[in-house]
This record gives C-alpha cells, structure tokens and sequence, in this order.
C-alpha cells in the first residue's frame, strides 16, 4: 500500500509540473505574441510572396466585366469543405472568390493547426491580419477583379483575423507582421462578413476601434462553446456605439462550426445542413446588397 501510495504521489508531481509547463507555455506565448517579439517582420511585397502560391483565386466562367469578390479566411483548423461550400455558391451567383490559405503559406500541417493555432500558441489574428494587407494587393494587381468591391469573410479565428485588420485599420496602425505599407485598408473593401468568429483573449480589438468605413456582418451561434457569442456581441455593440454599421445575429439551436459538413470529433461542434444553406443563401444576399448598394 505504501508502495502504491509512492507510485500516485509521483504521477501527481509528474501532473503537476506539466500542468505547470503547458501554462508557462501559454504565458510565454501570450507575452511574445503581445508583444510582437515572436512575430517575423516582413514588407508588403514579402508578404505577397508568403501567401501568393496559397492563394486560390476563382472567377465565374464567362465573366464579361470585373468581378465583384469575397476574400476567404478559414478557422484555426486550416482549410475546409466549407469554404468550398461557400465559394462554389458565391460563384454561382457571379462573385469571384480568393481563397487564402494562411497554414500552408507557413507549413502548418494538420497537427500543428491544432496543437498550436488553435491552442493560440502560434499566429494570432493579429499577426495573421497580414495576409489581408497581401491579398488585397494580389486582387490589386489581378485584371480580372472588381477592386472596388471586395468583401472579407472568416470562419472562427479567420474572423479574429478580420476583426483585428479592421481595428488596426481604424486606428491607422500596422499590423504587427508588416514591416511598412498603409496601415488603413482600402476603400473598395466594401463590408466583413463573421461566421462564429473569435472574440475573447487574446483578440486585439474592443470593437470602439474598428474601421468606420467598412461595415460589420457577423453569424453567430447560439450554442458556441469553443467561441462564445457573448464576447462578440459585446465587441460589436461596442462597435456600433462607436458608429461602425453592425449588422449582428444570434442564430438559435446550432453550435461553432455548425455549416462544416467534415466534421472533427468534437461533441462541441455539430453539422446543420439547414443552418450552413441558410448561411450561404444569407451571404450572397449579403453580397448583392453591398455590391449592388455601392456599384
């Protein structure tokens, strides 16, 4: 019995200390990613480089003028069959599609998105609000697109992402990644599109700061265990009391990651074929008013 006891008083230190370990961990993750002290500096054209190969641009076949078109920032998992849902029915409706893959730009495989991205151990939203800088210059240069109106759209910690490009923006200030460029983002991003997006710790933006000029469409999700609606309904109310044109809703009976046909093993998330179509009929109308309101 003593023995025993010996055997169970050491699993418990052993418990303990990498308990203690994981939590430096994150403490160490947290202060250099605060900081910026753990995030590459690059310019604007370097950045281009990083994800121009790992930008996946489609445009309707048989398109005649420039296309109007949605910019793709998956979740913390990398990419998914949803954004191919999204992206097959944007271009339907004659919406071009840019699709970035920020993980493989940086050679995150599978097991490092979740051990390490999602764990919020590597490339926060603010480091990844570079790669919006990047690929709206990729569209820049890209004759094809409708320059003039471009809409963002992130799932989960593609939305984090978002959001912190977008208060970057509004308080004129870089993001942490780029090295020099302009701080605000163009004027022919004409709206930000959320899907159950991140908003707690460590999220930069409080929603008072984000970008005045491009208006706020968020989905969220009722039952979100993984991220919390509360969090983003109090940033985007914030947002909207500051005058940023929010347009925020709470859908009922579904989860994180609800319109993700592929779905991990995770009791947290559970597929909604009805709420994912009706996110998307929801999106293209989103589109159509925006395009059609400021073409």
């Amino acid at each position: 019995m003593q023995f025993a006891f010996m055997n169970m008083h050491l699993v418990y230190k052993i418990l303990a200390l990498a308990l203690a370990l994981i939590v430096l961990a994150l403490g160490s993750s947290a202060t250099s990613n605060a900081t910026g002290l753990s995030i590459e500096r690059r310019t604007l054209d370097e950045q281009i480089t990083l994800i121009l190969n790992h930008t996946d641009i489609r445009i309707p076949e048989n398109a005649e003028n420039l296309v109007p078109t949605l910019i793709m920032f998956h979740g913390c998992g990398g990419l998914r069959d949803v954004q191919e849902d999204y992206a097959r029915a944007a271009l339907e409706s004659g919406y071009g599609v840019m699709i970035v893959d920020s993980l493989s730009a940086r050679n995150i495989d599978r097991f490092g998105a979740l051990s390490q991205v999602c764990a919020a151990l590597r490339l926060w939203g603010q480091e990844r609000s570079a790669d919006i800088h990047a690929v709206l210059a990729i569209a820049a240069n890209d004759n094809r697109i409708d320059t003039d109106n471009l809409a963002l759209i992130g799932w989960s910690h593609g939305g984090w992402t978002v959001l912190d490009a977008l208060g970057y923006s509004g308080d004129n200030v870089l993001p942490p990644a780029l090295s020099e460029g302009d701080a605000r983002l163009p004027d022919g991003v004409k709206a930000a599109i959320l899907i159950y997006p991140y908003c707690g710790f460590p999220v930069r933006t409080k929603g008072s700061e984000l970008d005045p000029a491009i208006p706020v469409h968020a989905i969220l999700a009722e039952h979100d265990l993984i991220a919390p609606n509360r969090d983003c309904r109090h940033t985007l109310q914030r947002a909207r009391e500051a005058g940023v044109t929010v347009d925020m809703e709470v859908w009922p009976g579904i989860t994180h990651a609800f319109d993700e046909p592929n779905q991990p093993v995770d009791p947290r998330m559970e597929y909604n074929a009805a709420a994912a179509a009706r996110a998307r009929a929801h999106i293209v109308n989103i589109l159509d008013q925006t395009f059609t309101d400021t073409g």
